[in-house]
This record gives structure tokens, sequence and C-alpha cells, in this order.
């Protein structure tokens, strides 16, 4: 008879989910340490603790174990900044302020996550499935900022169009936080925090006709012959 105070066995299988949000973190670290060489089941494996076969049973190859990596980062990196913004009961131009804040934190602007970037970014091209992560987080993240430039039409000096603002206003952060990050003394954090909020003073200033949300055929009053929408 077995004694009634029998260690139970402390092995426990994990969910697939837990299991594949650890080899999604693995991944990310290989990244962060190595860069593209990172790029590689075994290293992966290594930093996981298991077995290669492990990666496989729980993703078809290492482009679907990528994409993943390159999903989760995307939707963590946008939601810490949306959440900074979304936090402030305050007016919607403090709430966009306090996006570009969350964006050029020390976190964002870390060597390790750009050098991940790059990572991605080299693999987009050959990849079905980064193309198709690319595309869906690129748009998430001009949504995040056309809503909240939206709430800002009322305070504009003539109207403007949110989702070709959100565009542009998304191309020139993305400009300053790559040149942070390959060289950090460029210039200074709060320098691209002030540039963005210079940008979003001049839209609302009408500095941008090209943006102009006046109906095709006319023009913005005082600006006559300007950019037709």
């Amino acid at each position: 008879m077995k004694p009634s105070n029998a260690v139970k066995p402390k092995f426990r299988r994990e969910a697939p989910q837990l299991r594949r949000e650890e080899l999604i973190e693995a991944t990310l670290a290989c990244l962060k340490k190595h860069g593209h060489e990172g790029v590689s089941v075994r290293r992966i494996s290594a930093e996981a603790g298991v077995s290669m076969g492990l990666i496989r049973h729980h993703f078809q190859g290492i482009d679907t174990l990528l994409a993943a990596a390159y999903e989760s980062l995307a939707a963590r990196l946008l939601a810490h900044n949306s959440e900074r913004a979304c936090a402030l009961d305050e007016g919607p131009a403090a709430c966009l302020h306090a996006y570009f804040v969350a964006s050029f934190t020390p976190e964002a602007l870390d060597p390790a996550v750009f050098r991940t970037w790059l990572v991605f970014w080299s693999l987009v091209p050959h990849s079905k499935e980064m193309r198709a992560v690319r595309e869906r987080t690129y748009a998430r993240a001009r949504a995040t900022l056309e809503r909240l430039l939206v709430p800002l039409a009322d305070q504009a000096r003539a109207p403007f169009r949110a989702a070709a603002a959100a565009i542009g206003l998304s191309a020139l952060m993305d400009g300053l936080w790559v040149e942070l990050s390959l060289n950090p003394r460029s210039f200074a954090a709060a320098t691209a925090v002030a540039l963005c909020d210079d940008w979003v003073h001049g839209l609302l200033a009408g500095a941008f006709p090209g943006l102009s949300a006046v109906p095709a055929g006319t023009s913005a009053p005082g600006r006559a012959g300007l950019h037709p929408a």
C-alpha cells in the first residue's frame, strides 16, 4: 500500500497558449541579444529551455514564430503608448502629447529593441507572413493616431482629413525614432516630442493644405488655388 503522504510529481504539462507565449518571449530575447544571428531555431530553443521539436510542434516553422513575435512586440508597444494617452482625463491635445512622450521613452529607444525591429523589417520583403503582420500592425498604429486626431478637428482653423494626417504624423514619428535609435546624441527625446507637438499645431493652424477636408472643386478660406482636396 502506498503511503498516504506520497509526493505528487512536480511535472505539469503547460497549456499550448502559454507555451506559445514563452516561445515568443524567447524569440524576442534572442533577437535583442543577437540581432539577425538570433533567427535560429537552435538559439531560440536554447533560450526557452526546450527541444527544437517543441517549437515545430507549436509553430509551422521559423517564419511563423517570427511573425508571431513581430505582432506581439508591435501590439505591446502600441498598447503602452495608447494607455498613456487614454489614461489622461484631459483634452485631446494633451492626450496626443502623452502619446508622443510615451513613444520616445528610454524603453522605446532601447538599442536592443531597435535591433529587433531591424530583423523584422529585413524579413518583410521575403516572407508573406511578415508582410501580413506589418500591414496589420501599421494599420493599427495609424488608426490609433487617427482616433487621437479626430477630436482636434473642432479646434482646427480649417477641416482636415484625420486619416491622411495620421499618415504624415506616423512618418514623422518613425523618422525621429529611427534617428534617435541610430544615434541617441543626435537630439534629445524631448526635442522629438516638441517637433511632433509643433507638427500638430501646424495642422490645426492650416499649415498643410494637402490634408484639407474641403470638398473637391473648392478651396479653403484664404488658400485659393492651393492643393485642392
